[in-house]
């Protein structure tokens, strides 16, 4: 009898386990889901324009888009439980104001100006350096691909889900993709990134 638990304990406990982070991968994609619709609903009361990175007072987006996401706690993936923030802004759209030149007034992106919002990456999971393995925790900006990791706010995404890393587009959905799908070995380099995808090879990355 012993034998034949230990039997149906081996056999069951992997499809539980998969079950388990099958739900919190579901979990981690609804979180891009909503929080691409406080971005949204944010830019609905700025005339268009998205939230920065960061804006001049050193808040950070998360905080911007507060007032428009029901609870907080969905800036943390299920599985990065370590970190305060589990997700980035693509930093070629959105715009740090804290680096910008003094006397310079800061300015963002419309939301309205992108030509293939369906093809185009709003936010994602992150919090990894240029070897997609190494942690750089609590992370808020989503560095292209050809863009170089110029703070510590900057990172690489992160596949914490069954080798893939969820992600949000400018049209409002949310989808798994592996990093060979979006980001490793992609041509041009940051097509999945670029305002205007058929123009990509013109792109260059906003650090």
């Amino acid at each position: 009898m012993i034998a034949i638990i230990a039997i149906l304990a081996a056999i069951l406990f992997p499809v539980f386990s998969r079950a388990k982070e099958a739900a919190k991968k579901s979990s981690c994609l609804s979180n891009t889901r909503q929080l691409s619709l406080g971005v949204t609903l944010y830019a609905g009361d700025t005339d268009d324009y998205l939230p920065p990175t960061q804006n001049a007072d050193e808040v950070l987006w998360p905080d911007l888009i507060a007032p428009y996401v029901k609870n907080d706690n969905i800036r943390v993936c299920p599985d990065d439980a370590k970190a305060m923030n589990s997700y980035g802004l693509n930093e070629m759209v959105f715009r740090d104001f804290t680096d910008f030149a003094e006397g310079t007034p800061p300015t963002s992106a419309s939301i309205t100006q992108f030509q293939k919002p369906a093809e185009m990456v709003m936010l994602g999971e992150l919090g990894v350096g240029d070897d997609l393995v190494t942690p750089r925790l609590n992370a808020y900006k989503l560095t292209v691909p050809d863009g170089e990791l110029n703070d510590s706010f900057d990172a690489r995404p992160s596949s914490r889900h069954f080798e893939q890393c969820n992600l949000a587009f400018f049209d409002g959905h949310s989808a798994s993709r592996r990093m060979g799908q979006f980001y490793v070995s992609q041509s041009p380099a940051d097509r999945w990134f670029c305002p205007n995808p058929d123009d990509a090879e013109s792109c260059a990355s906003h650090d």
